[in-house]
């Protein structure tokens, strides 16, 4: 007898929507997971039920025509005749179920039955252990006790409901019980163990902000990371791992139970952000996702591994390196290089690409991811993306920005403008192809690539060095074209200008009905609010204007034709920046590093704190024009 056939799970769900036990779920609503003597129980039962429905087919028939009152369903008699004759055995057999589940009242999920439910899982797992020892040549005879595990491995669902209770699973000290199923000489049980666990901790268990008990909610929190401290510190994590190295995604039910595995990785995190670094220190989990998702075919898992990795990147510097040093932006890079001339299939494999590139992004935070970045020639693979305007190019350009930033982005927007990079960035700046893009692509953004746009255009006046060539063939590209450029600057000067003073204008009307400490608490709130507005991108506006305005008299001569047409002067837009004191500051990186020869670097430092003090004064040169 092949008692694998006892345990089969489901084929994998489209998509990442998880599982759900129902609102409200009884007790009884577990007894679907009946052992194999209940069901043959019911089998028998079932087909009692089949020969009388023959026999009331065969008695409807006669009497179709005749006496209109009797419609031959003797047993069926309180039910009408809409009742009777038309049920399926199934429909029936599914009917009788839901009597027998409102006949009984449902145990309630007090702490008590739950240490019922957790006393009769430990009894399970002996029982199974002791006949898989004593029986181990006869698997026939452990059949039963392995049914009967499976069982209560089930009912252990029940306590997503009460997850109030999950601390009893720690004080009894079932943890280790619970864990030891990972390893299961039968897959099946290990997979049953994986589901339970992806239940328990799935954030939906957790308090939501409209639960009104706040003391409930609290001690709801409490129990769950006492639990999943527990899982961590029995070796949870490297449990997963095994499972992960060992199932055979060619099966459904262990492709299921990798989706779910991975789903634990996501619970996990998302339980306490600081078990992403605890994962990737105590377990391969990165070489596994780096593996999984370095294979062309897609399939769910797959696109599920890059989220999870996108997940364990966002918070944790050392997973970034880590990263790096496993030749994980090689893999990225690898795997978007695919869609630089096509699109992705489908909405699920777009969701792959989009975590590859909030992969890539996360890591690009880092000075050394930078440098990798470089030498694995991404510039040139997001200027590919740009120029065949397929939908990689809406992110590659987010990636652009995020690798040219700071001064460790230096080498990066060298390599920028030696690849004509400025040749494809102007034409994006001067807005051309954006109602295509808009019409092809629900995912695009005006707002969000003008932004870093304007951010790329920032960091090669930060890093590009003063007098240097690569500079200077910037700063041209502003008077090219009758100014066409600083004319585009202008207009979102004006833009953004006014949609700040809308949001501000919003803000004071809220600030009347706030008293001093909620004034104080929602400053932060408040800036915020404006900066998403568009204010930061304002602010990237102001910084390029002056800049130009400082390094070209021409740039300075149209930018104040075209303030004056607006009854202005240029200290409209030093004001902006002044306002700012964190934006003033950087004004002064923004006029870019000395290029000088070799010097000591006491020597540099007075010449850079000269040339600062020597920097143009905007408003001079305004009223000296």
């Amino acid at each position: 007898m092949n008692i694998d056939e006892l345990f089969k799970i489901p084929a994998i769900p489209s998509g990442k929507n998880k599982r759900k036990l129902p609102d409200n779920p009884s007790l009884d609503f577990l007894d679907k997971y009946r052992q194999a003597s209940n069901d043959e129980e019911i089998e028998s039962s079932e087909s009692k039920r089949r020969n009388v429905t023959i026999e009331e087919d065969e008695d409807d028939a006669r009497n179709y025509g005749g006496e209109v009152d009797d419609y031959g369903y003797e047993d069926e008699e309180d039910e009408g005749r809409f009742f009777g004759g038309g049920l399926t055995d199934e429909q029936r057999k599914m009917l009788e179920l839901v009597d027998e589940i409102d006949a009984d009242e449902p145990e309630a999920l007090d702490a008590t039955t739950v240490k019922k439910y957790i006393l009769r899982f430990e009894k399970a797992i002996n029982k199974n252990q002791e006949q898989r020892v004593k029986y181990a040549d006869s698997p026939e005879k452990f059949m039963e006790s392995e049914a009967d595990l499976d069982e209560e491995i089930k009912n252990l669902l029940a306590l997503t409901q009460a997850p109030q209770h999950y601390r009893e699973l720690v004080s009894l000290g079932s943890i280790p019980s619970l864990l030891s199923l990972l390893s299961h000489e039968n897959t099946d049980i290990a997979l049953d163990a994986i589901e339970l666990i992806n239940e328990l901790t799935d954030e939906d268990v957790a308090p939501g902000e409209d639960m009104e008990d706040e003391e409930k909610a609290e001690a709801i929190t409490e129990s769950i990371n006492v639990f999943v401290k527990a899982l961590i510190d029995e070796q949870l994590p490297e449990l997963l791992l095994q499972n992960l190295q060992r199932l055979d995604e060619t099966e459904a039910a262990d492709r299921q139970g990798v989706f779910n595995a991975l789903s634990i990785f996501e619970n996990l995190v998302s339980i306490d952000l600081k078990y992403a670094e605890i994962v990737v220190e105590k377990t391969d989990i990165l070489p596994w996702l780096l593996k999984r998702i370095n294979t062309k075919a897609f399939d769910s898992n797959r696109g599920y591994a890059v989220e999870i990795l996108s997940i364990l990147l966002q918070e944790s510097r050392a997973n970034r390196i880590k990263l790096g040093e496993l030749g994980g932006i090689d893999v990225l890079l690898r795997v978007l290089s695919s869609y630089k001339r096509k699109d992705p299939a489908d909405d699920d494999e777009a969701e792959l690409m989009e975590n590859c590139f909030t992969s890539l992004c996360s890591a690009l935070a880092e000075p050394e991811i930078k440098k990798l970045f470089l030498e694995g020639e991404g510039i040139e693979l997001m200027l590919i993306m740009i120029k065949e305007k397929s939908m990689a190019r809406i992110r590659a350009v987010k990636v652009l920005d995020y690798a040219m930033s700071t001064s460790a982005g230096t080498a990066n927007c060298y390599r920028f403008v030696e690849s004509l990079g400025l040749k494809t960035l102007f034409p994006m700046f001067m807005g051309k192809g954006l109602k295509k893009l808009k019409k092809a692509y629900k995912a695009y953004s005006e707002t969000e690539e003008e932004e870093h746009i304007l951010g790329i255009i920032i960091s090669l006046f930060k890093n590009l060095p003063q007098d240097d060539i690569q500079r200077l063939r910037l700063i041209r590209k502003f008077s090219d074209e009758n100014f066409e450029k600083v004319d585009r600057l202008f207009d979102l000067l004006e833009h953004y200008h006014a949609r700040d003073a809308m949001t501000q204008t919003e803000i004071e009307t809220e600030k009347e009905q706030l008293d001093e400490e909620d004034l104080e608490e929602m400053a932060d709130q408040f800036y915020i609010r404006r900066l998403d507005a568009g204010l930061f991108t304002l602010q990237r506006v102001c910084l390029a204007i002056v800049v130009l305005c400082e390094e070209d008299e021409r740039v300075l001569g149209h930018s104040l034709m075209l303030l004056n047409r607006k009854d202005r002067d240029m200290t409209f837009i030093t004001s902006l920046i002044d306002a700012d004191e964190s934006l003033a500051r950087e004004m002064v990186s923004v006029r870019g590093p000395i290029f000088s020869a070799p010097a000591s670097t006491e020597e540099s430092k007075v010449e850079a704190m000269d040339t600062d003090s020597a920097a143009p004064d905007v408003d001079q040169l305004a009223n000296n024009n």
